[in-house]
């Protein structure tokens, strides 16, 4: 069975899929109700990125040109991506390209990746949380937990805001380790399952229905969390009774809200775009194929849902999801 469909190779389609993932993807997925989605986006670009390097001599300059135009097509279909969208995109790659190329053997390359990738995008967060609230958010963590145990009388001679950073990376860093591992035996898993899987794809109805509009909210979502962190910090200095300390963290949060929604976030978006708009003309016939290429790659996001629901139960169907919709993506109309 060829791997090509008319004349657009696998790694093209490859890298079409990557840049629907980042486009469009999570919003299918919050659609249909499905858990860990950010579990779920970090986790593809590992598998997509593991399959570049699997189906190709040259890794390096495979992986990097495919970087560059998931985050050209980012900044075409959605100009409007926070900044650290692209820098988590930018890193993946990075990260992948450094790895395949050093390490020969692909399934341990794909391990470690998975577990770096992953806890690059768990430490993040906490970066940027540090950066707008300071360590004011961490010490009124610690106070707020260290009052309620010693009301219990246990032990409070610890920072509880170090475990919970520990415990969340080390939740992401095992995540990622486990899909590298079974991204690197992806594969075989795929062709094996290509002929079963393009069988049930003949028989399945399903209603277009089935698919319901989802719209993000994510600046929404910011603010509120922001609103929640300052309340939460300022309450619990304010019992503490360190009323001064509690109005330094919250003006200094503003402070830095203000900085990243109005001057780092613009200029970022700005150097972005102006990057993109010169890579886009360079790129233009590339970008186009990949562009044309997403809708008809999502249009098997709904079946390739539907057939894992039909074969398994419980969590197995998202593994099952994956590789349904990989091999709908390679093997489709072959």
């Amino acid at each position: 069975m060829s791997i090509q469909n008319n004349h657009t190779s696998l790694l093209t389609r490859l890298t079409a899929l990557w840049a629907l993932s980042e486009s469009g993807l999570g919003g299918f997925m919050h659609a249909l109700k499905i858990p860990f989605t950010g579990f779920f986006l970090g986790g593809f670009a590992i598998v997509i990125i593991t399959l570049i390097a699997h189906h190709t001599r040259h890794k390096s300059k495979s992986i990097l040109q495919a970087t560059l135009l998931v985050i050209l097509v980012k900044a075409l279909v959605s100009p409007h991506s926070p900044p650290m969208a692209y820098i988590a995109v930018a890193f993946q790659g990075l990260s992948g390209l450094a790895l395949f190329a050093l390490i020969p053997n692909t399934r341990l390359a794909a391990a470690l990746f998975g577990l770096i990738a992953l806890m690059e995008s768990a430490v993040q967060k906490f970066l940027v949380m540090t950066l707008i609230f300071g360590k004011s958010l961490w010490e009124a963590l610690d106070l707020f937990v260290k009052a309620i145990l010693k009301d219990l009388s246990f032990i409070t001679d610890f920072s509880f805001s170090f475990w919970l950073i520990a415990l969340y990376t080390a939740i992401y860093s095992v995540w990622g380790l486990i899909v590298g591992i079974w991204a690197g035996g992806l594969p075989t898993q795929l062709y094996d399952k290509s002929d079963e899987v393009l069988f049930q794809l003949q028989n399945l109805n399903y209603s277009s229905q089935d698919v319901l509009a989802h719209k993000k909210r994510k600046r929404k979502g910011k603010i509120i969390g922001a609103v929640f962190m300052l309340l939460f910090i300022v309450s619990v200095f304010a019992l503490q009774g360190l009323g001064g300390k509690a109005l330094y963290a919250i003006l200094r949060a503003v402070a830095a809200l203000v900085l990243m929604l109005y001057v780092l976030n613009p200029a970022l978006k700005w150097a972005i775009q102006k990057w993109a708009n010169k890579q886009q003309a360079a790129n233009k016939q590339t970008l186009a194929q990949l562009v044309d290429l997403m809708p008809d790659l999502k249009s098997n996001l709904a079946p390739a849902l539907k057939i894992a629901q039909l074969q398994h139960k419980g969590l197995k169907v998202y593994p099952a999801f994956v590789v349904n919709l990989i091999v709908l993506s390679l093997y489709r109309n072959a």
